[in-house]
């Protein structure tokens, strides 16, 4: 509405275009405080136990991991070390008991 508009309303319309805005202004006022209280318990929600015990899952699982990735790499190292350590021949060699017949 512009300001000319504004100008020729009567004084009634002026007064309830006014309570209808103060009207919709608390309504926001008390959407905005409910949501703060939602986002101040939300901040609050973790609780240093729970806190505490997601710092240790989250510590087991990186052992786990290192753990994981350190016995890939001795699996590939004793693999490595078979292959170019020892010569394994691909028929063995024939024993003389053979019946021939």
């Amino acid at each position: 509405m512009t300001d000319k508009e504004l100008r020729k309303l009567k004084r009634s319309e002026l007064m309830e275009i006014l309570y209808y805005l103060q009207k919709e202004v608390d309504t926001l006022q008390k959407e905005n405080e409910s949501l703060k209280q939602q986002l101040e318990n939300a901040q609050g929600g973790i609780s240093s136990e729970n806190l505490e015990k997601i710092i240790e899952a989250v510590k087991s699982a990186a052992g786990e991991a290192l753990r994981g990735q350190s016995e890939e790499i001795s699996a590939e190292e004793n693999d490595s070390n078979d292959e170019s350590g020892k010569e394994t021949p691909e028929d063995p060699p024939e024993t003389g008991n053979r019946e021939d017949g």
